[in-house]
């Protein structure tokens, strides 16, 4: 049986790495979709450092780790863990197989008030020569990558927002006396 892979509203656990004012850079783990083209959309904390490095600089560099228990090379506890991008300027992760350059796309838009998503262009594509397919094209061999990406759920929007149970039920569920009570 041979298989396809298609587009698809897909989510993968990322790094984003920004700029921040000092010229530093910010590391955060989120959830973005990319569906294996030019555009790679997140939803981000409206108020988070990340939101607020993009708002005034468009660069960004998406890392995209292993799978879980996949085997990976170990680093010596003393070597470097960036490496400089070539279109950007946040650096890019060396433990992850792909990194993606990209820029932000227009400005970032609001969702529910405490979110913002991101719409970034992908200049860049840098994988692990390991899972490239060897046909000339640049291909990643997903089969051999293994990524954490394809749970093929449609995109609803922003995720949920999970809805905190009443104090005191919560005590109750647990066997626990909620104070004053």
């Amino acid at each position: 049986m041979k298989g396809v892979l298609e587009k698809s509203s897909s989510a993968a656990p990322a790094l984003l790495s920004t700029e921040n004012d000092d010229g530093t850079f910010a590391l955060v783990s989120l959830r973005i979709r990319w569906e294996l083209g030019p555009v790679v959309c997140a939803v981000l904390p409206a108020r988070g450092r990340t939101a607020r490095n993009l708002a005034v600089r468009p660069d960004v560099v998406v890392n995209l780790p292993q799978a879980p228990g996949t085997t990976g090379e170990r680093a010596a506890p003393d070597a470097p863990w960036t490496e400089p991008s070539e279109l950007v300027r946040p650096p890019r992760l060396l433990n992850c197989p792909v990194q993606l350059e990209a820029r932000r796309v227009g400005e970032l838009r609001e969702c529910d008030g405490v979110s913002v998503q991101l719409e970034a262009q992908v200049l860049r594509v840098h994988a692990d020569p390991r899972w490239v397919l060897p046909l000339g094209d640049g291909r990643i061999d997903l089969s051999a990558w293994r990524p954490p990406v394809h749970d093929f759920r449609p995109s609803a929007g922003p995720p949920r927002r999970a809805v905190p149970a009443p104090a005191q039920e919560m005590a109750q569920e647990l066997g626990r006396r909620f104070p004053g009570a």
